[in-house]
């Protein structure tokens, strides 16, 4: 990417986009240590998982002494499903913020092992793998925080390009996308439906009512104590709303008519 496309590009997506690429760099260093590790070769690469490249050691060692077989293609195996999840969340974090939480956490874990045996061995050869620990671990913690911005910023110009309006025809212009939908906390699907190919969702979570078409957000409603209240957006033409009723009844409405309803009880 040219300097002119990098200044384009705002810091959250910049954040994001490097912290997946530096997971993915972290992966890719690992497998070749993995793999530099079973033939005992001498050459290895920072920037590695420790609880794989260890898993690869221990099974060479094992081979060593006993000249079995088994043991080395142990060592790889579990190298390899110590890596597995890695690889999950580096292929989800794409559209869910949430995998690169995952991603985080597991590799917060891999430098507390790291930091244990350097502190077991006492050997300087572990604090260079010690520091490029924390500087991914960094590199991972800001685009999780980043990682909400650019998400939304990535979705919104995706959809508005496959939207039109022509003010010659009159009307109204379709709302524009409000980004993804907040995954951080745990939320209830009150009522769903389909309407032309669309699915359309009402969502509630603490103090925050979305309404969610095909996995975007098109309007909110925030507050703790509910009375009654609506949301409507536009969509292709037409007009999508979901009332909250004083009876403790939500709808889906689609240009006035109502196709989903649902009784609540809180």
């Amino acid at each position: 990417m040219n300097r002119q496309n990098m200044s384009s590009v705002s810091l959250p997506v910049r954040r994001y986009s490097s912290a997946r690429s530096n997971l993915m760099l972290m992966m890719v260093f690992t497998l070749v240590n993995t793999v530099l590790a079973a033939l005992k070769g001498d050459i290895y690469f920072l920037f590695s998982c420790y609880a794989a490249h260890m898993s690869a050691v221990l099974g060479r060692e094992f081979y060593d002494l006993t000249g079995s077989v088994p043991y080395l293609l142990i060592g790889l195996g579990v190298a390899l499903l110590v890596l597995l999840p890695y690889l999950v969340c580096w292929i989800q974090s794409k559209k869910r913020r949430g995998w690169l939480i995952a991603a985080l956490v597991l590799f917060a874990i891999d430098t507390v092992m790291l930091a244990v045996d350097a502190l077991a061995m006492a050997q300087a050869s572990f604090i260079m793998d010690l520091v490029f620990h924390i500087w991914l671990l960094v590199s991972l913690f800001l685009g999780v925080r980043a990682g909400k911005a650019a998400l939304a910023e990535q979705a919104a110009p995706a959809l508005e390009e496959t939207t039109f309006y022509d003010a010659s025809l009159g009307g109204e212009p379709d709302t524009k996308c409000l980004g993804q939908p907040q995954e951080e906390r745990k939320y209830r699907l009150i009522v769903q439906a389909m309407h032309g190919g669309r699915t359309i969702e009402v969502r509630r979570s603490y103090g925050l009512t979305e309404l969610v078409i095909d996995g975007r957000l098109y309007g909110k409603w925030e507050g703790v104590s509910e009375s009654s209240y609506e949301i409507v957006a536009r969509v292709d033409g037409h007009e999508i709303a979901t009332r909250f009723l004083p009876t403790g009844k939500q709808t889906i409405e689609v240009d006035g008519e109502i196709i989903a309803k649902k009784q609540r009880l809180y």
